[in-house]
């Protein structure tokens, strides 16, 4: 996948993520947007449970995302980066799908490295 493509398809899964009625969140996923629901921390992972943590206390821009849109960005993020893609890129792209800051976009791809595909850690 090329950067365009690579870019592309983050950008459309900020997009669906910002967008997205998937039915899947519920009023317990927005009654604590710092951590991860109780009920869906019973099947994360321990990776997962990691990146949502850190992402939900370092960006409130994405409280509204569910922790299943979330983990998809980050698996997303971290594709991108795989295809050859470098983690500024990426940041950069999910900057202008998300509009959430610079900075924060960057804190975004970074938790997701860290977690999902750390090695990639390097180029950090």
């Amino acid at each position: 996948m090329n950067t365009r493509t690579a870019g592309a398809v983050l950008v459309a899964a900020a997009a669906l993520a910002l967008t997205s009625c998937s039915g899947t969140d519920t009023a317990a996923d927005r009654t604590n947007p710092k951590s991860p629901t109780a009920q869906a921390s019973a099947t994360l992972s321990v990776k997962e449970t990691a990146y949502l943590t850190a992402v939900r206390a370092k960006v409130p821009a994405l409280e509204k995302l569910s922790d299943k849109q979330l983990i998809g960005l980050g698996h997303t993020a971290c594709d991108a980066i795989d295809a050859g893609n470098t983690p500024a890129a990426v940041a950069a792209t999910a900057e202008g799908g998300l509009k959430i800051g610079a900075q924060n976009s960057g804190y975004l791809v970074g938790a997701a490295v860290s977690q999902f595909c750390p090695e990639h850690k390097s180029e950090l």
